[in-house]
């Protein structure tokens, strides 16, 4: 029994997980291409191979297909695990990284965040939460990080933290625009002039 367990889900059960993987995955190409008002249910059924109908059946509507697709991004608990060991600074260096590599995730999540400013966008509180739970478990690290001597004291840690924050969204924008920026090396360069600690010479 302990051996098919280890397995994972069979059957009906596994097989709408992966077409859920599949629709998610379709979901932030289109998105990340025409904007969550351009990209309609039936462009991320093409894409996906299915019907419309499925991916109401799997998601209820284009605004929990939206929802899904956002916390797909957002389910990486590294960061956060790195957060509350003091290690917030590399943890960026390596999430940073990380972001060159995901043009089109880094893109849709632009294009979302500035539609979602809209009070009237399906995203809107989605967004605003999130970015009030990211605050305070920076606030969080980057308190963490300064008792482990991997930041300087100085400005009040909820300053500091939507700091880096604010630098981190600036960067990916220029990036955005120009592929051959360096957004690693400028990130790098400011937690530098913050005094920032590095562990490694790259994360």
């Amino acid at each position: 029994m302990a051996a098919a367990a280890s397995r994972g889900p069979r059957g009906p059960y596994a097989a709408g997980r992966e077409a859920q993987r599949c629709i998610v995955d379709a979901a932030r190409e289109v998105f990340a291409e025409r904007g969550y008002r351009g990209g309609s249910l039936r462009d991320v059924a093409e894409r996906a191979g299915v019907s419309a109908a499925n991916i109401v059946h799997h998601f209820g509507s284009k605004e929990g297909l939206l929802v899904a697709v956002l916390e797909a991004r957002d389910a990486n608990t590294d960061l956060i695990e790195r957060g509350r060991r003091g290690d917030i600074v590399e943890g960026m260096r390596l999430l940073v990284r990380t972001n060159q590599t995901q043009r089109s995730i880094v893109g849709l999540y632009a294009v979302l965040s500035a539609e979602a400013t809209d009070p009237a966008h399906p995203a809107h509180d989605y967004f605003r939460e999130r970015y009030a739970r990211v605050l305070r478990i920076a606030v969080t690290a980057v308190e963490a990080a300064r008792a482990k001597g991997n930041l300087p004291a100085g400005p009040p840690a909820e300053q500091v933290a939507a700091g880096l924050l604010a630098v981190m969204d600036g960067l990916q924008n220029q990036w955005l625009f120009d592929p051959e920026f360096d957004m690693a090396a400028a990130f790098d360069a400011h937690l530098r002039m913050i005094g920032a600690r590095f562990t490694s010479d790259d994360a």
